[in-house]
């Protein structure tokens, strides 16, 4: 269903309409809220509220170490659980209700069904709970007695702080022998891990992880004299070469030589081959060392002093001659000449030879050095790794053993401040006191919900039957939901006339009898002048069976007649003009008037409409009553019934003497005639299509009077001879699925106009209501 959101004007509308159902629903729960008051039984509370004084030492002796580690601080919370705990303990509520017989409890017979039943009852009637700041414990006992509930709540606060003390005195003393013997365990255990530990390292010391430093600098030391006694040995392989090179050239050029059969001659002045020599070595020397290298400055200062000397004098220093006796004539034999510098060489040669292996040991020695360090560097993470989990073995028990002697210096600490109680305790800081107001009931908590009850109910009662009944309330919401233009908002008939819907259907119950009752006799002739085929005249005088004259006299849902100045007058001369302005140019117009549904006020608007164009606007004008199944046009009109329409289709009558005027202004009716129980085929509404042609050539307008559209297949026949179709809507009343229902069925909606009928009072708008119809009624009572 198409359906607008209320607005909040809309829920104020429905609450203001249904006001005595919110106000009657508010006071009947309110009423039924004192009664519960009234009857439930007195229930009182005591209560004690209990202070925890903080420990002037740890609590973790006593309760142990906290999960996450640490000492272990109990938080509100945890003493509200050990409170309860107590209180709630089967020891302490049997003493409580044997003390003051609560609840049939028998001190001989604990295990009875009674006494649980008092063990029970005893525990439903304890309260324990942290106040709302966080700072205090309430313990609070139920009872219908308030004496009985003060003394109960101040007995349970002193037991339990009593049986604190005990358990803490008791706590500490087992606290502190567990606390020696752990202490000693771990006091051997710790001195047992260091043992181990001082093992350790004496075993691999030197790869240890604290002399890892040393022992990298002692590598880097060994690396640089390896590279250095491997420089030294290159440069003795290197001046090794050099002597060797040396003593063959020397021998080469200053060697003396003897030929047989000759004395021994010189090839060359020894001086200057030895300067040759030396000047040679010289620049080999000084290609590779420095000048202030020792052989290097030795050379020169060799040259120098050769150079000084004339080849005489180095003859003299040289060896002399040696000449031995002569051999046999047949074998000579050669000497050599021996020569100093030669020498020198030879044993420069050897000494080289003999540095050189000593470099090679010392490499050697430093190799196997360098191999050792190693070893011990590669090592060491092992060493490291084990030593750190010795290390943390040792760290924990170290701690472990601290914290053992803190907690045993602190558990005699603790007794000794139990034993004069001044260590942690709780203490009354707000004793029981004697309740004077009863806490059940909760007169204003069920005083407030008996309030909240009625408003619920009352308001939402009335938007429940305000959305169960949402029909349209308004043009514009007609206008917005089904997109067609409204002709007319008609309010209800009791605002013309000033009283209540009853009055009204009162009087009008009263004419309709008249009216049927006028119906079953035979109809008189009346007096027809037709000029060009229009009926001109009427005679209005009727006799009943015993000779009495009666005048049908119209319904009160004619409004327009009876109340011409009232506002629904005003809105049915409204909806006659908009529909005048909707023919246009048209010669004569047929309008058919239906409704979605019987009741929604059709059949009066098609009257009211027919008297407002024949008499305010002064057309021709013919109201048809085709609803065949319920014909109501005589009876709000005030005529006869037979013959009508029935007859006419039937073909027993013509037209002209079937039709009655409303009056000497009003329209023309044509009634329905005589339908009896056996209404016209549909066939027959088919004639009907004619009679509405040769009706239009007579008058200005046909208002037919249709059948609803839903519930019945007339009204489909009779769309096809509308030229304009006003399809009236209950107010409020007809659900808008209905509406658009009825409105699918009709097909071509070109040409329909809505007239909303049946406006309340909460629902016309103000301008509806203005004093000017309200005077004009009071001046039509005159």
């Amino acid at each position: 269903m198409n359906t607008r959101t209320l607005a909040p004007e809309d829920y104020w509308r429905a609450i203001a309409s249904r006001k005595w159902l919110v106000i009657s629903s508010i006071l009947v729960s309110i009423s039924i809220a004192g009664v519960v008051c009234a009857l439930m039984p007195k229930i009182y509370q005591s209560s004690t509220k209990m202070w925890f004084e903080g420990a002037k030492i740890q609590e973790s002796i006593v309760s142990g170490p906290h999960p996450a580690g640490g000492p272990y601080a109990p938080t509100l919370e945890d003493r509200v659980m050990e409170v309860r705990q107590f209180v709630m303990g089967r020891k302490t509520l049997g003493q409580i209700a044997g003390e003051f017989g609560l609840f049939g409890y028998e001190k001989d017979l604990p295990d009875a069904a009674q006494s649980e039943n008092a063990i029970r009852a005893m525990r439903g009637s304890i309260k324990v709970d942290p106040t709302k700041d966080k700072l205090f414990i309430t313990l609070s006992f139920l009872n219908e007695d308030p004496i009985v509930a003060r003394d109960v709540a101040s007995r349970l606060s002193d037991l339990f702080i009593e049986e604190t003390l005990k358990d803490r005195e008791r706590g500490v003393e087992a606290a502190e022998d567990f606390l020696g013997l752990e202490l000693k365990h771990a006091k051997a255990d710790l001195e047992a891990k260091e043992k181990i530990i001082s093992e350790f390292k004496q075993q691999h010391l030197g790869e240890l992880p604290q002399q890892i430093d040393a022992n990298l600098r002692k590598l880097d030391r060994l690396q640089d004299d390896m590279k250095s006694q491997s420089e030294q040995a290159q440069n003795l392989a290197n001046r090794l070469v050099q002597i060797d090179k040396s003593i063959k050239d020397y021998e080469e050029t200053g060697e003396v030589s003897d030929s047989p059969g000759n004395s021994p001659k010189r090839n060359k002045d020894p001086r200057l081959a030895r300067i040759k020599e030396l000047e040679r070595r010289l620049v080999e020397l000084s290609s590779t060392y420095k000048e202030t290298y020792p052989d290097l400055v030795q050379v020169k200062e060799e040259i120098k002093k050769l150079r000084e000397m004339t080849s005489a004098q180095y003859r003299d220093l040289l060896p002399d001659n040696e000449t031995g006796d002569e051999l046999p004539t047949e074998k000579k034999f050669k000497r050599k000449v021996i020569d100093p510098y030669h020498a020198e060489l030879l044993k420069q040669r050897e000494d080289v030879i003999l540095e050189m292996d000593a470099v090679k040991r010392r490499q050697a020695h430093i190799s196997m050095e360098m191999s050792q360090y190693e070893r011990r560097v590669e090592r060491t993470p092992e060493r490291e790794q084990k030593l750190k989990t010795l290390e943390r073995d040792y760290d924990n028990l170290q701690k472990n053993y601290q914290s053992l002697l803190d907690k045993k210096l602190s558990a005699g600490m603790q007794k000794s401040l139990a034993q004069g109680r001044k260590g942690a305790k709780f203490s009354v800081v707000d004793p029981a006191y004697t309740p004077v107001v009863p806490v059940v009931p909760n007169i204003p908590l069920i005083m407030l919900a008996g309030l909240a009850l009625g408003c619920a109910l009352g308001f939402g009662g009335a938007v429940g039957l305000e959305l169960m009944g949402r029909g349209f309330r308004s043009a514009e919401e007609v206008e917005i939901t089904l997109g067609l233009p409204v002709i007319a908002s008609i309010p209800l008939y009791e605002s013309a006339f000033g009283g209540t819907m009853q009055t009204v259907r009162a009087l009008s119950q009263k004419n309709r009898s008249s009216a049927l009752l006028l119906s079953g006799q035979n109809r008189q002739d009346e007096d027809f002048q037709m000029a060009g085929g229009l009926p001109i005249a009427t005679t209005g005088k009727h006799r009943s069976q015993s000779g009495q004259l009666h005048n049908p006299t119209p319904g009160l849902e004619l409004v327009s007649m009876w109340r011409p100045l009232s506002f629904v007058a005003e809105q049915y001369r409204v909806a006659a003009t908009r529909l005048e302005l909707m023919t246009g140019e048209r010669k004569s117009t047929a309008i058919v008037v239906t409704s979605a549904v019987m009741g929604e006020g059709k059949s009066s608007t098609a009257l009211n409409l027919g008297y407002v164009l024949a008499k305010d606007l002064d057309r021709r004008t013919v109201v048809i009553d085709c609803d065949l199944k319920r014909p109501m046009q005589h009876i709000y009109a005030g005529v006869w019934q037979q013959p009508g329409l029935a007859e006419v289709l039937r073909g027993t009558k013509v037209v002209e003497d079937c039709m009655q005027r409303l009056g000497e202004v009003g329209p023309w009716i044509l009634t329905a005639g005589g339908v009896g129980d056996n209404p016209l085929a549909l066939s027959k509404m088919h004639q009907l299509a004619d009679l509405i042609s040769e009706l239009k050539e007579n008058f200005d307008y046909v208002i037919i009077d249709a059948p609803p559209v839903l519930p019945l297949a007339d009204m489909h026949v009779l769309a096809s001879m509308a030229d304009v179709l006003a399809y009236v809507v209950k107010a409020s009343m007809t659900g808008r699925d209905v509406v658009q229902k009825a409105l699918k069925a009709i097909g071509d909606t070109a040409h329909v106009g809505i007239i909303l009928n049946g406006l309340d009072a909460h629902t016309t708008p103000y301008y509806m209501q203005q004093e000017y119809y309200r005077e004009a009624h009071h001046e039509q009572l005159k």
